[in-house]
């Protein structure tokens, strides 16, 4: 699987998004929430996705843009290996809740371990 992050992987869907707050699962692990719902809608991808960054916690945009970069650019490079694992599809917003900003390594692995819950859930629903 190609490593690029195609538009249609995004979620922009305010109705998918009210849903997902209001009857989405959880799965936390910091400094990450992962907020998920199954769709029975075909989507070319199995995730649609969408990064949260607390303005609470950032003030400044530069610094909230500067962690979806980041979050988002570590989610393109290991998508391949959790796209692999999903059977059906699924509407994911991914939440930052940490106060400071962390280091792209200790990012990448708390986002696989919140990734490897997630998957562990939806398989145990499966």
């Amino acid at each position: 699987m190609c490593k690029t992050f195609h538009k249609t992987e995004r979620l922009k869907s305010k109705v998918v998004f009210g849903e997902l707050i209001a009857e989405g699962n959880s799965v936390k692990k910091y400094p990450f929430v992962l907020v998920w719902k199954k769709v029975d809608v075909k989507q070319e991808f199995p995730i649609r996705i969408a990064f949260s960054v607390s303005k609470k916690r950032f003030p400044l945009a530069v610094d909230r843009n500067e962690m979806k970069r980041k979050i988002s650019e570590l989610y393109r490079l290991n998508k391949s290996g959790w796209y692999d694992k999903l059977r059906n599809n699924y509407a994911v917003l991914l939440i930052y809740t940490s106060k400071e900003k962390m280091k792209s390594i200790d990012l990448e692995n708390k986002l696989m371990l919140v990734f490897e819950r997630f998957i562990a859930d939806v398989e145990k629903d499966y």
